[in-house]
């Protein structure tokens, strides 16, 4: 084999990864109990959290995720806050990572009611219109 060149390994294409699973908390400050537990929670998982301050409630849900194409709003939102005293939005999470989070929750006593995925209909809605219609359909089907 003396004298035979060497192939170069192949070179596999990576697809890139999309942003990093996270969960958008809202009314669940990290001081308190029930923040903190919930951001323990999250933490195990590998899921960052990010917490949605009032100024922000008009950024568009994927912006919170940083999904291409989105950015926060230009200016501060200066309109009424949610009546909902909590939400979660989960963003980029499988499956078997929400039915996790939900069960860990449970564990922890700690479970937030109205929550939401982020998909490709609420992606582009403001954070408080769906943290409204997600509250109001929570509370319509209690």
């Amino acid at each position: 084999m003396a004298g035979k060149p060497q192939k170069k390994a192949a070179r596999k294409k990576v697809k890139p990864s999309g942003p990093a699973p996270c969960a958008v908390l809202w009314g669940l400050d990290p001081s308190s109990e029930k923040g903190a537990a919930v951001r323990g929670v999250l933490r195990e998982m590998g899921v960052v959290a990010r917490t949605a301050l009032p100024e922000r409630l008009g950024d568009a849900a994927g912006a919170f995720a940083r999904l291409p194409g989105f950015r926060p709003a230009p200016v501060p939102y200066v309109g009424p806050e949610p009546e909902c005293t909590e939400f979660v939005l989960l963003c980029g999470l499988s499956d078997a990572q929400v039915n996790e989070f939900l069960a860990r929750s449970r564990e922890a006593g700690c479970v937030v009611g109205p929550k939401a995925l982020l998909n490709k209909v609420n992606r582009a809605w403001p954070l408080a219109q769906l943290i409204d219609a997600v509250a109001a359909e929570h509370a319509a089907n209690a």
